[in-house]
């Protein structure tokens, strides 16, 4: 009897309902995880922000019943992060209204480049996107017409791309490369397209040049990272 409804399990369900056993637990089973500590907190204010405290204890309960999970699919792709840069202070400055209306017509500039440029929308993240290209060259255009477009409303974006395997989750990727292009994003400056080694290298030939901006550490990955920004 299947009573878990998180995202990842409705995932595996559509994409290996013909191994569900593999990670559908019994009613019986079911009563042992939700008399966990974790699930007899779960009236409390904060419940949905436990998520992942969740999914832990159902993947232990997994492992009791001999049952796992299965491993999700991978993909080598690209991915584009771009975000407002100093969002906070220009909301304050224009006041709500015309703020939203600001982030209206951003997202109707990046929706127009992707559509352009052959990626695919993943993610809203903050104020900001999260995209998927099969080039990793489209994917450095786009963000270069989108750094320029932006320039006609009056905002400033950064923009990371990283190249990397994996995984799917319905329609959206995860994985530590998500992690690593997301943390690419952040150290980049006002219009400035920050990208991967990875990135650099599969683009030889393209005409597409870059500045050398040394090796970094990314928070929570390992390793230093060699990055390079995107030449004018």
């Amino acid at each position: 009897m299947n009573l878990f409804r998180s995202e990842e399990h409705l995932t595996r369900w559509l994409h290996h309902w013909h191994a569900a056993n593999d990670y559908v637990l019994s009613v019986a089973e079911w009563a042992k995880v939700f008399s966990a500590p974790t699930f007899r907190r779960r009236l409390e204010p904060d419940y949905l922000a436990r998520a992942p405290d969740y999914l832990e204890e159902y993947r232990r309960a997994l492992r009791a019943a001999g049952k796992s999970l299965p491993a999700p699919d991978r993909i080598l792709s690209t991915v584009l992060f771009t975000d407002i840069v100093d969002s906070t202070r220009r909301a304050a400055e224009v006041g709500d209204s015309e703020w939203r209306a600001l982030l209206r017509r951003h997202d109707d500039i990046i929706r127009s480049q992707l559509q352009h440029f052959g990626g695919r929308e993943i993610d809203r993240t903050g104020d900001g996107f999260l995209s998927a290209f099969d080039s990793p060259a489209r994917a450095i255009r786009c963000a270069q017409a989108i750094c320029a477009a932006m320039h006609g409303i009056g905002l400033r974006v950064r923009a990371g791309v990283h190249s990397g395997e994996f995984e799917v989750l319905g329609d959206h990727l995860g994985g530590i490369a998500v992690h690593i292009g997301a943390r690419i994003s952040a150290l980049a400056g006002p219009d400035e397209v920050l990208v991967s080694q990875t990135v650099k290298e599969a683009v030889i030939g393209s005409g597409i040049t870059f500045d050398d901006r040394g090796t970094h550490d990314l928070k929570g990955v390992p390793g230093q990272w060699r990055l390079y920004a995107v030449a004018s």
